[in-house]
């Protein structure tokens, strides 16, 4: 590979990273939205190391001729030519444009065990839900870490609040439908499931994006365990968020 394939590979690579990050948003399929600054860092650093490499290579001729001094090479006789491992460069603007892999969804949630789920932080004493919103738009991560205070014999302050939560659906173990989100601690590769499951409305299809309007079913509900549960009074479908994860 020449210096000035390399140079232009770089230039392209920061460029990409530049187009997903910047332009079509989807390097939220893969990372946290706060790691979207560094990589742009990066991608700037990397376009601006490709820019001046290919200005040194396209200096007037007189001056490479005093730089090479006669030999016309860089003394060890390999030219401007560098490693060929360097076209792996290629891979991830290939990667991105022909075939990038969609945000995690279903195939994830599906894989993970029903039966671990992802323990919720217990919210602070006092935390009480604001007034007025009914019903009041939620995460699921708030539904279920509220959910998981109250099991835990802290407040139980979704007790007869109606709460709009958004998230896919999949089937569950015992043919009862759940509601998931995905959580990032990173990126992608470290994605954790979290789920609730859904009474009182039919299963929509699997994979499907929905709004579900309903109240927490607490511990001691007939036909349930009273854990991360929803009694819904609708649902909803609706589009992709812009972020899938929560």
């Amino acid at each position: 590979m020449t210096r000035a394939a390399q140079n232009l590979l770089m230039v392209l690579v920061g460029a990409t990273v530049l187009w997903i990050t910047l332009v079509s948003g989807e390097v939220l399929n893969y990372v946290k939205p706060v790691l979207r600054y560094p990589l742009v860092a990066a991608a700037l650093v990397l376009v601006a190391l490709g820019i001046a490499g290919m200005r040194r290579d396209w200096r007037p001729a007189d001056d490479d001729h005093d730089h090479h001094d006669g030999h016309g090479h860089d003394g060890h006789g390999h030219g401007h030519g560098g490693p060929k491992v360097a076209w792996l460069l290629v891979l991830p603007v290939v990667a991105v444009f022909a075939m990038a892999p969609p945000e995690l969804g279903v195939f994830t949630a599906e894989r993970t065990d029903q039966r671990i789920q992802a323990k919720p932080a217990p919210v602070a004493d006092g935390y009480a839900l604001p007034p007025g919103a009914d019903p009041l738009p939620m995460s699921i991560a708030e539904f279920m870490g509220r959910s998981y205070e109250a099991q835990i014999g802290g407040q139980a302050t979704l007790t007869d609040r109606r709460v709009r939560l958004t998230g896919f659906a999949t089937t569950g173990e015992d043919g009862r439908w759940l509601l998931n989100r995905l959580q990032l601690n990173c990126c992608a590769a470290d994605a954790i499931t979290l789920r609730l499951t859904v009474f009182g409305a039919p299963k929509p299809p699997k994979g499907q994006w929905v709004e579900v309007v309903g109240v927490w079913r607490p511990a001691g509900t007939p036909d349930g365990n009273g854990v991360y549960e929803l009694q819904a009074e609708s649902v909803e479908k609706t589009a992709k968020p812009a972020n899938p994860y929560a």
